[in-house]
């Protein structure tokens, strides 16, 4: 009898034997009391992979399987499943390893030679040696051990009776412990629900202290940061020098040359030489000026930026794209793909080259004070009632506000527009500033609306300061203005400079804090 349960291997005959064995299975385990009338199926996998299920006979709980000529057909190791089926419910057993092992071909027709009568008188001798004494002697040895362990199986049965009663009584005192230890356990479980509760609220008060804390802490290191910042920075200032070349083509083979460093647009990148570098054509032409602009600054892209050897960043200037339109000095650089670009030293007076051949405008390093804002919003009309703000200006670009300077590691820095000055402007007509932050130039914020900017003269020098209150630029964002006036005129314009102050990593914030 097989038992189903259990992982079994099943010799089920000789090669060509048919009908000769009854193999019988225990399948109750399969019924149970569930499947009362459930019926039985049994596939069989021959050595050979053929699949098949075979006729069984059911009785009392056992299958019975006789193999056919077919099922021993093939010698080796092949496979039997049963499955159980009662409507949709179907189970099936383990699956049981069969044997079928070789038989003697057919057609011998010549008996073998009988045995060799040396063999013969071989075997004779070998038993006329035994001794029949000795084997009588311990078999009497063996029957007397039987005997004794018969006797030690007695005592330990004894044994075992008594330890059996130990037990009994021993079990309904613990029986009488276990109910005492669940009314104890009730009890703990309510004073733990209890202490949970507390432990919980505790914890909400604790956590809720803990942010009031760091809230606190947050804000009052923000107003010591904003009257004691750890760096201001004016934009534009006469420290450095600033200039711009915007893009309208850009072809294979172009380059631009800033300082001793060439950079060449290439349609696959190659191995340039020192003081070379090649950028790889983008999809579009504004990607391809960011890349540009990730070149100069040294940003690593094995994919579309191939650095000569010794090359990194550019010694003498970082760059930032802007597709706004921007100023160097009083001359306007028109919205398009453009570089912002800022000299690093300081006070410096050596002549910065800047040259390209591709399709670009440029406008060559220069000392500058101010931003010019020309409002060309500005029509025709009686006071200015049809004059509309001007087109978007970019102050600073987008990942320009870094702490340390532009010549630093160029880490991003949360910074805070505090100051305007009016250094000039052209007529005494009432001019309002709008600011706005973006970190793409597709989406822009509004941060500060209508500052009011005219005053009463147009002579030189006029720097007149105007306090600026908005909420933090996240790190990262740049900074754009549009100004309206009540003039009529589309010349007039307005001299600024923006001062603004830095705050450190730990003040650092997002756009959506």
């Amino acid at each position: 009898m097989i038992d189903l349960t259990k992982a079994a291997t099943v010799f089920i005959g000789r090669q060509g034997e048919h009908h000769y064995r009854n193999i019988k299975f225990d399948v109750s385990s399969l019924l149970e009391d569930d499947h009362p009338s459930a019926s039985l199926t049994a596939i069989y996998k021959r050595p050979d992979g053929i699949a098949y299920p075979v006729v069984t006979t059911y009785s009392d709980g056992v299958l019975t399987w006789s193999p056919s000529a077919t099922d021993t057909l093939q010698v080796g190791v092949g496979r039997l499943e049963i499955r159980v089926t009662d409507g949709d419910v179907v189970g099936k057993s383990v699956r049981i390893l069969t044997i079928v092992e070789d038989a003697l071909e057919d057609g011998i027709v010549d008996p073998p030679e009988p045995p060799a009568q040396e063999w013969l008188n071989q075997v004779l001798s070998v038993l006329a040696e035994l001794d029949v004494d000795e084997i009588n002697s311990l078999l009497n040895l063996i029957y007397g051990l039987l005997n004794n362990n018969y006797e030690l199986l007695n005592t330990t049965h004894d044994r075992l009776d008594e330890t059996y009663e130990l037990l009994s009584t021993t079990n309904g005192t613990v029986d009488d412990t276990h109910n005492l230890l669940i009314t104890i356990q009730g009890l703990l479980e309510d004073n733990y629900s209890l202490l949970s509760g507390n432990y919980n609220l505790l914890n909400m008060t604790h956590s809720k202290m803990e942010a009031m804390r760091d809230t606190l802490f947050m804000r009052t290191a923000i107003l010591l940061n904003h009257m004691h910042p750890i760096e201001t920075a004016t934009a534009p200032d006469m420290i450095s020098r600033r200039a711009s070349i915007t893009f309208t083509s850009i072809a294979n083979g172009n380059n631009v040359v800033i300082g001793t460093v060439t950079y060449t647009f290439v349609t696959a990148l190659g191995s340039p030489n020192a003081n070379n570098v090649q950028i790889l054509i983008q999809d579009t032409l504004r990607n391809t000026v960011k890349k540009l602009a990730e070149a100069i600054r040294g940003v690593q892209d094995v994919t579309s930026i191939a650095y000569g050897i010794g090359t990194e960043e550019n010694p003498v200037c970082t760059a930032y794209w802007t597709r706004q339109r921007c100023s160097i000095g009083d001359i306007t650089v028109a919205p398009g793909e453009s570089l912002f670009i800022l000299e690093k030293a300081e006070n410096a007076t050596t002549t910065i080259t800047l040259t390209t051949n591709a399709a670009a405008t440029a406008n060559s390093f220069s000392r500058v004070s101010y931003l010019r804002y020309v409002l060309s919003g500005n029509v025709s009309g009686s006071g200015g009632a049809n004059s509309v703000r001007g087109p978007l200006h970019t102050i600073l670009p987008i990942g320009s506000v870094v702490i340390g300077g532009q010549d630093g590691l160029h880490y991003p820095a949360t910074y805070d527009c505090h100051l305007l000055t009016l250094c000039r402007q052209s007529d005494t007509s009432e001019k309002e500033l709008d600011l706005y932050i973006s970190n793409d130039e597709e989406t822009f914020t509004k941060i500060s609306r209508s500052t009011p900017i005219g005053y009463n003269t147009a002579t030189e020098a006029l720097h007149n300061h105007i306090q600026l209150r908005q909420a933090r630029i996240p790190a990262g964002y740049g900074l754009y203005a549009c100004v309206g006036s009540d003039g009529t005129s589309s010349c007039a314009y307005c001299d600024l400079k923006f001062t603004y102050h830095l705050y450190p990593v730990a003040l650092t914030n997002d756009a959506n804090e």
